[in-house]
C-alpha cells in the first residue's frame, strides 16, 4: 500500500493529456463506426397497449403507424443491438458500458449518450434506481472494485483546473488534507444538497489492471441549460450557478474552464458528489413527464495512472523521477429529450428551454451529417462544431479522440410515432459516421519548483546529530560451576547496563523536546480548532441569514413571474386588438381612397358634359347669327337691286310669281360675289361654278410652317383623313401682330366647325398663304378651303 507518511515524492508535476489526432489514413481498420444501440421503454401503466414498434430480431426492428390518424407503410431500422423492455441494466452495462471501462482504465477515452424524446428513460438508463442501479453507478462500483488496493494517497494527484493534473509532495499532499479537515469540506461538514445514497454493488471487477500502477479517481458534473455550461459541484459562488466558459488546451482538447474534479477515494463519495450535482440540476414537470430533464447533464469520470516501478529505503513504493502518465475519460452525457409544443403546450420560460433544447440536438444532428457528407464524398466541408455547446465540447471524440457510442430510447406509444421516427431517422443516419481509433498514449512527468521550497529550512539547517541504538541486551546463560565465566558476563552486563545509562540521557531529552513540541502543536491545532468552529459558528448564522434572503426573493421572483405572465397574456389580447382595429382602419382608409377616385371621376365627367354642353349652345348661337345674318343680307340686297332698278329708271319688269323670287336670289348673289370688301364691285375675285379654280401645289420641301388658328376650341374628328400639318403653331385668338408678321411662318389655316343643315358635323380649313407687305407688316392671301365631313351610307 503506498503510504502518505512514507512517500517519497521530491517535487511536484505537472499532468496534461496528449492529444491524439485524427488520422488522415483512410484504411477502414483504423476506424470504427459509431457504435448505435436502441433501448425499448416499457408500456406505461394506464396508457393504450397499441404500440408502434415491432421487433424483427435483436438488431432490427420497424415502425408501424396503422391508426385513424396515421397510415404509414412499414419502416426497417437495423441497430448494433436492441434491448427490450424485458432487457435488465445489468444486461446493458456489460453489453455497451463494460468494455468503455476497460478502455478507460487502459488510457482511453469514451462517450456514451443517450438520445430520445422527453419520457422515453434516458436519465433511468443513466442513473437507475438503488436497487436497480443504471449504468453510471455500475461504472463507478467496477472502477473501485477494480483500483481498490492501487490508490495513491489523497491529494498527491491534484487537478489544475485546466485539463491538466499537478502530482505534489508529500508535504503538500499533507498541507491540503490538513486544510480540508480545518474548513470541513471532506470529513465533518457534508456536501451541499448531497444525500448519502447507496447503490446495490454486484461486484464487477475489470480484468487486467496493470498493478504496476497507483491510480487517482476524479469526477466532475457539469450540465448546458440554454446554451451556457454551468458547473453543478462548484460551491464557492453559493446558490447562483456561474456561467462557464469551454477552452481548448494545447493538445487541441475542449474542456470546461476552471470546472471543480472532486478526487473521490470511494464509490460512496462518487455518489455524493453525483447526487449534490443532481440536486443542483434543472428539472421541471410537464404535461408528458412529470421529471423532465432541462438540461443537457454531462458527468465526467478521469481515471490517473502513473507507473509505481521503484521502491523506497523503507520499502514502500514511490513515483520514480522519469516516468509516464495515462489519463483516460468516460463521459456519460444524459441528452434532454426533443420536444414537441403541440403536444407539452409549454409556455414562457418552459418554452424557451424547449427552444433550446431543440437548437442544441438539431446542431448536434446537423455536424453528424456533415462528418457522413465528407467522409462519403471524401469532401472538407467545415463541421459547425460552434453553433452550440454541446457539439463545442465534444468536438474532440468526433475528430478520433475516443470511441463514442449512442443509447436510442424509444417510447413504443403510438402518440409517439411522429417523434420516434425523427429519432429512429437521426440513428439510422449516425451508424454512416465512422471515428479514427484512439491510440494510447503517455505523458511524461517533468520536474517542477515545489509551492513550499521557499519557506523550508536550507539543508545545513536540517543536518542534526545522529543518535545511536542503545546496546543490545543479550540473553546470557550463567554456568554456577564456573563462576569465573559468570562473573565475566554479570561484568559484561554492568557494562551495557552502564552504557545505556549514559546514552539515555541525550535522549530522554530529545524525547522532552520532542514531547513539548508536540504539545505545542496539539495546543496550537486546538486554539485552530476553536477559532474555526466560532468562525463556524458566525458563518452558519450569515447562512442561515442569507438562505432566509434567498427564499424571500424567491418568492418574490415567483410572485413577480406570475405577474409577468398575466401582464404577457393581456399584452397578447392588446396586441390583438391593435390589429384588429389596425385592419379596421386599413379597410376605412381604403374605402375613403375608393371614394376620392369616384369623386374625381365623377368631377371630370361633369367637367367633359359642361364643356361638351358649351359647345353645342356655341354651335347652336352660331347657327343662329349665321342664319340672321343671311336673312339680313338677302333683304339687303333685295333692297339694293330693288333701289339700283329705281335709280336706273329702267320700266318696271313684272316677274311671275314663280321665276321672281329664284331671279332676285340669283341677281343677289351675282351681286355680293362681285362686290369688294369695301362695298365696291370687282371682276378679279368672280368664280364661275361651271369651271374648277385653278390651283398650284406647293413644295412640301419649302419647310412650310403653319400658323393654326382655332376660334373654338375643336371637337375630336372621327374622320380617317386627320389634318397633317408638321410644324405648326397653334392659337385661339390674334391679339399680337407679331402673330403674322413672324418670319419663320408662311402658311395660315383657319379651323372651324359648324352643323349643316342635316345637323352633320362639318370641319372647314380655310387655307391661305402669308405674303410680307412693304410696310414691314403681312396680308394673308387665302387659296382653297378644305372641307371634313362624314355621312351615312344610307343617306340617300
Amino acid at each position: 500500500m503506498y503510504s502518505a507518511s512514507k512517500c517519497n515524492i521530491g517535487s511536484a508535476k505537472k499532468l496534461v493529456r496528449e492529444k491524439t489526432t485524427l488520422s488522415n489514413n483512410s484504411d477502414s481498420e483504423r476506424k470504427d463506426p459509431l457504435h448505435v444501440y436502441c433501448r425499448i421503454r416499457p408500456v406505461r401503466e394506464g396508457s393504450e397497449p397499441t404500440n408502434c414498434i415491432k421487433l424483427l430480431s435483436s438488431d432490427t426492428l420497424t415502425l408501424t403507424g396503422n391508426c385513424s390518424k396515421i397510415l404509414r407503410k412499414e419502416i426497417q431500422y437495423k441497430f448494433k443491438h436492441i434491448f427490450t423492455a424485458f432487457s435488465t441494466q445489468a444486461e446493458i452495462f456489460s453489453h455497451i458500458a463494460y468494455p468503455l471501462l476497460e478502455d478507460l482504465l487502459n488510457g482511453k477515452n469514451g462517450l456514451l449518450f443517450t438520445y430520445g424524446v422527453t419520457g422515453s428513460g434516458k436519465t433511468h438508463t443513466l442513473t437507475g434506481e438503488q436497487n436497480d442501479p443504471g449504468i453510471m453507478p455500475r461504472c463507478i462500483d467496477a472502477i473501485f472494485n477494480s483500483i481498490g488496493d492501487y490508490q495513491a494517497p489523497k491529494c498527491v494527484i491534484k487537478s489544475d483546473r485546466m485539463n491538466g493534473f499537478e502530482i505534489q509532495t508529500e508535504d503538500d499532499a499533507f498541507q491540503d488534507r490538513l486544510n480540508a479537515v480545518r474548513h470541513n469540506q471532506k470529513q465533518k461538514t457534508p456536501r451541499k444538497g448531497s444525500d448519502k445514497v447507496s447503490y446495490v454493488n454486484d461486484g464487477i471487477k475489470i480484468q487486467n489492471v496493470n498493478e504496476n500502477n497507483i491510480c487517482a479517481v476524479f469526477v466532475s458534473y457539469v450540465e448546458i441549460y440554454n446554451n451556457s455550461v454551468f458547473d453543478l459541484l462548484d460551491e464557492s459562488s453559493g446558490r447562483t450557478l456561474q456561467n462557464k466558459i469551454l477552452r481548448e488546451d494545447c493538445y487541441k482538447n475542449m474542456y470546461v474552464n476552471g470546472v471543480v474534479e472532486v478526487e473521490v477515494k470511494s464509490a460512496q463519495e462518487a455518489f455524493e458528489a453525483f447526487n449534490a450535482g443532481q440536486n443542483r440540476k434543472r428539472v421541471a414537470a410537464t404535461s408528458l413527464n412529470s421529471d423532465s430533464s432541462r438540461s443537457h447533464s454531462i458527468f465526467n469520470i478521469r481515471v490517473v495512472q502513473l507507473e509505481q516501478t521503484a521502491i523506497n529505503s523503507n520499502g514502500q513504493p514511490m513515483i520514480p523521477t522519469e516516468n509516464h502518465i495515462k489519463i483516460g475519460q468516460l463521459s456519460l452525457v444524459d441528452l434532454a429529450g426533443s420536444e414537441r409544443t403541440s403536444r407539452t403546450n409549454n409556455t414562457g420560460m418552459r418554452l424557451k428551454e424547449a427552444s433550446s433544447i431543440n437548437n442544441s440536438l438539431m446542431s448536434l444532428r446537423t455536424c453528424l451529417e456533415i462528418l457522413r457528407e465528407n467522409q462519403i464524398n471524401k469532401a472538407n466541408r467545415l463541421v459547425p462544431y460552434r453553433d452550440s455547446r454541446l457539439t463545442f465540447l465534444f468536438k474532440h471524440y468526433f475528430e478520433g479522440d475516443g470511441t463514442v457510442k449512442m443509447i436510442v430510447c424509444i417510447n413504443p406509444s403510438i402518440e409517439d410515432f411522429e417523434e420516434n421516427m425523427q429519432v429512429l431517422k437521426f440513428a439510422e443516419m449516425s451508424q454512416d459516421v465512422k471515428i479514427t481509433k484512439a491510440e494510447i498514449k503517455f505523458t511524461p512527468i517533468k520536474k517542477t519548483i515545489s509551492r513550499n521550497k521557499e519557506n523550508r529550512t536550507p539543508a545545513k539547517a536540517k543536518t542534526t546529530p545522529s543518535f545511536t541504538l542503545l546496546p543490545e541486551l543479550r540473553v546470557v546463560k550463567l554456568n554456577i560451576e564456573n563462576l569465573e565465566e559468570c562473573n565475566t558476563a554479570i561484568d559484561k552486563i554492568v557494562k551495557v547496563i552502564k552504557l545505556r545509562q549514559q546514552k539515555s540521557k541525550p535522549l530522554e531529552k530529545e524525547n522532552d523536546l520532542r514531547q513539548a513540541e508536540v504539545r505545542k502543536r496539539l495546543v496550537d491545532f486546538n486554539q485552530d480548532y476553536i477559532l474555526s468552529k466560532a468562525e463556524m459558528k458566525s458563518l452558519k448564522t450569515v447562512i442561515n441569514k442569507e438562505k432566509q434572503k434567498s427564499r424571500n426573493l424567491q418568492l418574490k421572483m415567483s410572485d413577480l413571474e406570475t405577474m409577468n405572465q398575466d401582464m404577457r397574456c393581456k399584452n397578447e389580447e392588446l396586441e390583438g386588438i391593435i390589429l384588429a382595429l389596425k385592419n379596421t382602419i386599413n379597410e376605412k382608409n381604403l374605402k375613403i381612397n375608393q371614394n376620392i377616385l369616384e369623386k374625381e371621376k365623377t368631377k371630370q365627367k361633369i367637367a367633359l358634359a359642361n364643356e361638351k354642353m358649351t359647345q353645342e349652345l356655341d354651335l347652336k348661337l352660331r347657327r343662329q347669327r349665321e342664319h340672321l345674318n343671311a336673312a339680313l343680307k338677302a333683304k339687303d340686297q333685295k333692297l339694293r337691286i330693288v333701289k339700283e332698278i329705281i335709280d336706273s329708271e329702267m320700266p318696271p319688269v313684272v316677274l311671275s310669281s314663280e321665276a321672281s323670287e329664284p331671279e332676285l336670289n340669283a341677281k343677289s348673289q351675282e351681286a355680293q360675289m362681285c362686290q369688294t370688301p369695301n362695298g365696291t364691285s370687282g371682276v378679279q375675285n368672280h368664280r364661275r361654278n361651271a369651271t374648277p379654280a385653278t390651283r398650284t401645289r406647293r413644295s412640301r420641301s419649302a419647310g412650310e410652317v403653319w400658323l393654326e388658328h382655332n376660334v373654338v376650341k375643336p371637337c375630336p374628328l372621327g374622320t380617317v383623313m386627320q389634318p397633317s400639318m408638321k410644324k405648326r403653331k397653334s392659337v385661339s385668338k390674334l391679339d399680337k401682330a407679331s402673330d403674322i408678321t413672324n418670319p419663320k411662318q408662311n402658311r395660315y389655316c383657319l379651323v372651324a366647325q359648324e352643323p349643316d343643315t342635316d345637323g352633320e358635323m362639318e370641319t372647314r380649313l380655310y387655307k391661305g398663304d402669308i405674303v410680307p407687305t412693304c410696310g414691314g407688316g403681312a396680308q394673308v392671301i387665302f387659296n382653297d378651303v378644305e372641307k371634313l365631313r362624314q355621312e351615312s351610307p344610307t343617306k340617300d
